[in-house]
């Protein structure tokens, strides 16, 4: 792109607008050529399709030189891989997670199953236990049957 705007017919009345009424904003080129040098440009305007607003394009960094471009598209490099790391790690803590809740919601079925299984043992344990006493007062009364029988005669 030029180092100016292109011929929109627009005078200035500030550094914001043009006299249209359309907003600039301040921009990072992702091109190769210019690796992260910011520019200003119309907010609706693309410079792809080079259409919105009144095209105006205007580099607000100096021209790099080459040992900048380097750098910058190197750090460019890393940031894009450690964008995708960090992508793939939150896609990990995510199925983590899904996992950790998986687990909370087997313990819980798992609690209330030994909550069950501990109240029937509980339940089993007061009938074996008023089966006995129960078994022990027939056999008492049985003696004590059979001893007043043995006095009668």
């Amino acid at each position: 792109m030029s180092e100016s705007s292109r011929n929109c017919g627009c005078n200035w009345n500030d550094g914001n607008k043009c006299f249209c009424g359309i907003p600039i904003t301040v921009k990072k080129s992702s091109t190769p050529d210019n690796p992260g040098r910011r520019f200003e440009a119309y907010k609706l305007f693309n410079p792809v399709s080079k259409v919105g607003g009144c095209n105006y394009f205007r580099w607000f960094d100096k021209t790099q030189t080459d040992w900048q471009r380097v750098i910058d598209n190197n750090l460019n490099l890393r940031e894009n891989i450690m964008s995708k790391e960090l992508e793939l790690k939150q896609q990990e803590l995510a199925s983590v997670k899904e996992e950790r809740n998986r687990l909370f919601i087997e313990v819980e079925r798992l609690k209330k199953k030994l909550k069950t299984v501990k109240d029937e043992n509980s339940r089993l344990k007061n009938e074996r236990s008023t089966g006995f006493w129960f078994s022990i007062l027939v056999c008492v009364l049985i003696c004590v049957f059979l001893v007043y029988l043995a006095m009668s005669f």
